[in-house]
């Protein structure tokens, strides 16, 4: 298991490691976009307009991210892969532990919670690529809020078993 500092040093040392993780993390991004819809076809319904226009802006957020990300890429002379997909380690985990609004916003909570050690960690390293940095820097109140309207939403549910099995499948430790 490996700390989030420890991931980053170690990946921000590695020249492949780091355009790997760069070329996963534009993925990522968009495949939240994904992960939200998926949110609102399934239990937008059961939503509050609020809750639903809050939804949809972190939808956008995260697009957004994608295109800061993709606009990353393209500076540094990287191409994403084409016809990439997302590799879902932490969601496999958590996804079939989700049967409810509530339950699919403590995932998206603890999600965001578990980001937000990462984003953090590069926006205030100021041994990090600069361009990495500010772009870290300019998602981090964004993903701050997300985890704010996930965890206003979540009531009392509590998916911190099946989020443990998806930090588990990652390899990390959140300290």
């Amino acid at each position: 298991m490996k700390t989030t500092t420890e991931w980053w040093n170690e990946t921000k040392s590695n020249p492949d490691k780091l355009v790997t993780w760069l070329k996963r993390q534009y993925v990522g991004e968009l495949a939240a976009v994904n992960l939200l819809s998926e949110l609102l076809i399934r239990y937008g319904h059961d939503m509050t307009g609020e809750q639903w226009d809050n939804i949809y802006k972190v939808m956008h957020q995260e697009a957004l991210h994608g295109k800061w990300i993709k606009q990353l890429l393209d500076a540094r002379g990287i191409k994403p892969e084409k016809d990439a997909n997302a590799t879902r380690r932490y969601w496999s985990e958590v996804l079939p532990s989700v049967n409810n609004l509530e339950s699919a916003a403590s995932a998206a909570h603890n999600a965001e919670y578990m980001r937000l050690f990462r984003i953090r960690e590069i926006a205030n390293d100021e041994a990090a690529p600069e361009d990495i940095r500010k772009i870290f820097a300019a998602i981090l109140p964004h993903e701050e809020w997300h985890e704010e309207v996930f965890k206003s939403m979540k009531g009392q549910a509590d998916l911190s078993e099946a989020h443990n099995k998806g930090l588990s499948a990652l390899n990390l430790v959140l300290v």
